[in-house]
Parts: C-alpha cells; structure tokens; sequence
C-alpha cells in the first residue's frame, strides 16, 4: 500500500483526471439502486429502492429475519415465491409507490450536483426517472428511454453525434410503463438472457453499446458489485469495449463493501478501480475539482496541460481520421493543434515549421493523400520534420500510418511509427486497439515532460 502522502496525491490525480473527462462531456454516469437517496422518516439517507422494498415488506406483512436485507430484489422474488402477489401486481406496487416519492420525497443534494455536469450518457439501473427532474429545473435538454422487459423494441433513434442532449437511458424499466419493470431474480435472468440473445430487436440497442468505444471513463455509483447479474450485465454492456474503458466504483456510506473475489473478477475482466472512497465524499470531491476546473485563468493552455501535440495531414482528404485521432489526443492532458488552425496564418508551410518549435510531438498522418503537395503544403517538409525527431530533448515525431500505403524505410525504421504492427489506423476494424495502443504510450511519454 502507498503511504499516506502518496495515496492522498494518487486520488488528487484521479479526482482532476475524472473532473476533466465530465466537464468535456466524455464520461459515462452509471447510476446504481443506491445512488439515489432519499431522506427517511428518521432523518437518514436511504437508497430509495430499499425503501421501496420496506414498503413492500409491509403491505404484505412479511418480516426479514437475520441474514435478510430490505433489498428490493430479494423483498419481490420472496413475494412471488410465498404466492403472495404476482408479477403485474408487483410491478403495479412499485410503480405506484415510485409515482409518490417523485411528488413527496427530499432527495439528496449530490443528485442535483450531477445533474449540473456534462454526462452525455446517464445509465440508470433503478426504476425511478428522478435525474430528469434535477435536467427540468436546470433547462437542460436530454432525451429519456428504458428497456421495456415485456415488449423490447429496437426503436432506438437517439443520435449521439447530431445531438447537444443528453441521455438518460433505464436498463431495467421505468415505473410509469410498470409492465416494462424487471424485480425479481426470475425476471432478471430471463432478461439477461434477452439482451445477450439472438434476437436483435430484444437485445440492447446496439447503437447504446457501440457508442461506448468513445467514452473512455465510467462511473459506477450506488452499485452491488456482490450482485450477480452486474457480471453479466457487464459483460453485455462491453461486448466491444472492454480494453478501452476506465471504470471507477463508488458504493453507498454504510453499504457491505464489495469481497476480494468479487473485485479481482471486476478488475481482471473489466479494469474496475474501488477507491476507498464512498459515493458521497467522491461526489463532494468530483464537484470541488470539476469547480477548480472552471476557475483556472484562461490561456493558451490550461495548467495541467503537459504539452502541446501538431498533427499534420491533408486537410481535404484526411480529416475525420485526424478528428477522431485528435478527439482521443485530449483524453491525455495534450493541447492538440490541427490543420485547421492554420486558417488565417499565412502561408501553411511558414506556420507548420514555426509550430515545430511550440510543439512537442508532431504526428504526420500517413496516407497517399498526405504526399498530394497541391492539397497538403506540409508534405514537402517530411523529410526535414522526420530529421527533428529527438524525444529525450522533448521533441518527438511520431507518425500515424493513417491509411494503407508504401512506406518509405527511412520512416518505416523510426521506433516511434504507429500502430506498432504497421498496419494503417483505419479501415480494418482496429481503430480503438489502435488508438488505445497510441493514447496509453504518449501518456506515459507526456507524463515525463516538465509541467507548463
């Protein structure tokens, strides 16, 4: 274990890392049963789902004995095994009691406080639709969808790249359509069974799942990892994903803490990290760093940014290839400058050699187009960038075999050619193995630069 000093500075950095990704829109915000809390009749904060499951409990005058938790899973299937309700009626009950604690209940602040970050994606693995009030009072516009259990539906139509909105999207049902809600271990399991099926149109949308791939960052707040169908679930959710994801657990204040099997399975097969931190004082902390974000002074580059990365291309036929390489570039503390900020520079050649001396790594993207000297001005100087490359004196060259071609073997030689198989970056399904391989070398390379 690291010493205090050392553990303290490690989630400093995490906090910052995290407070970066949520204010650039590029987190994803998994919201567990426990994360929503509501204040009880004694003045406590309590997951509302165990409420719910109280409520239950009551209503039917079942007591739980030693071992048992007013857990809203459990409270349901035990209902179903002692025949003392039924699946419709379960739903009803529940659907009933969420439509009451919408009106009536004190939520708590952290709530609001997320609800005033940029998550693009917000996936909710409770009944209840309450993140959508906290959008309401702000104006924040997002769009809102569940999985329906007993009539799944491929109509998902939200598009992650046209739209500004957010989306919150239920995995389990939502109350106010009670027959799409899925309670008890039985329903559970036949939907996992569902979503990890053949059948498209019951499966999860596949355009939720893909658009993982860009999110590097997950947050799982209020989880069980002891819960079984989490393992599944996951598995599921990162069929594409799984080694391109840093996800980060938060549990309950006063929640079982999660065994050491459960997270050695969590951690082998998903990278999860369990920072000893509970879901109020992460929150509390994410939203102190996410503030200190915004008082920083403007500038050429904000403080923590480690340096500066030009990426060189030709800007008619390689654009959305350098877009998306500059898109994962930022994920690493790097101020990424493209061709397009030469518009307005003068003449391209002349504002490309003066960026070689701002610069610390200069990234040619590789492509037949990219030697098209009419379009691409900066390809005459390859020769001259490629002699520059000295990365112990803070000035590396790497370039990106974009595209498929003949590489010279001058450049073909150079340690710092990327992908590392010589394969190009694009068009043969690679692209996130690709970029991951890339990111995770130049943060370990930025990471050695001085602090600017």
């Amino acid at each position: 274990m690291p010493n205090g000093s050392a553990a303290t500075e490690n989630l400093l950095d995490m906090y910052q890392t995290i407070a970066r990704k949520v204010k650039e829109g590029g987190c994803v915000l998994f919201l567990g049963p426990g994360a929503i809390l509501v204040k009880d009749e004694a003045g406590q904060w309590q997951p509302l789902t165990d409420l719910c499951a109280r409520f239950l409990a009551k209503k039917y005058k079942i007591e739980l004995g030693q071992g048992e938790s007013y857990d809203l899973t459990y409270v349901c299937s035990l209902l179903r095994i002692k025949n003392l309700s039924t699946d419709s009626m379960l739903q009803d009950d529940v659907a009933n009691f969420y439509k009451a604690q919408t009106e009536q209940a004190e939520f708590h602040p952290l709530l609001a406080q997320l609800t005033d970050l940029k998550f693009k994606i917000i996936i909710n693995a409770a009944p209840d639709n309450i993140i959508t009030r906290f959008y309401d009072e702000i104006a924040r516009a997002y769009e809102a969808d569940f999985y329906n259990y007993y009539k799944p539906a491929a109509g998902f139509g939200f598009n992650f790249e046209k739209t500004q909105k957010a989306l919150v999207y239920n995995l389990f049902g939502f109350y106010d359509r009670s027959e799409s809600l899925v309670l008890t271990y039985k329903q559970q399991l036949a939907y996992i069974k569902k979503i990890v099926g053949e059948q498209q149109n019951e499966r999860l949308p596949d355009a939720l799942t893909n658009v993982f791939k860009d999110f590097r960052y997950h947050l799982f707040l209020g989880f069980d990892f002891e819960d079984w169908n989490l393992r599944l679930l996951l598995d599921t959710l990162y069929k594409n994903v799984r080694d391109n994801i840093q996800p980060y657990a938060y549990p309950v204040k006063g929640e079982r803490e999660t065994g050491a099997d459960a997270r050695v399975f969590f951690q082998g097969e998903f990278s999860m990290q369990f920072p000893s931190v509970d879901l109020e004082t992460f929150v509390a902390n994410l939203i102190e760093q996410h503030n200190n974000l915004d008082k920083q002074a403007s500038g050429v580059m904000p403080e923590q940014t480690r340096g500066q990365v030009l990426l060189l291309y030709n800007e008619q036929a390689d654009a959305d290839g350098a877009a998306l390489l500059a898109k994962h570039l930022r994920t690493i503390n790097l101020k990424v400058v493209t061709m397009q900020d030469a518009v307005g520079q003068g003449e391209v050649a002349a504002w490309a050699m003066k960026m070689l001396d701002d610069c610390q790594i200069i990234m040619p993207l590789l492509s037949v187009d990219f030697f098209d000297a009419a379009n691409n001005p900066v390809a005459l100087l390859l020769d001259q960038i490629i002699a520059r490359n000295n990365p112990r004196q803070q000035l590396l060259v790497m370039p990106i075999l974009l595209k498929a071609m003949t590489l010279d073997p001058a450049i073909e030689k150079l340690e710092s050619l990327r992908p590392i198989d010589r394969l190009p970056l694009l068009g043969n399904g690679q692209e996130q193995k690709y970029m991951t391989e890339i990111t995770d070398g130049l943060k370990r390379y930025v990471d050695k630069l001085p602090r600017k």
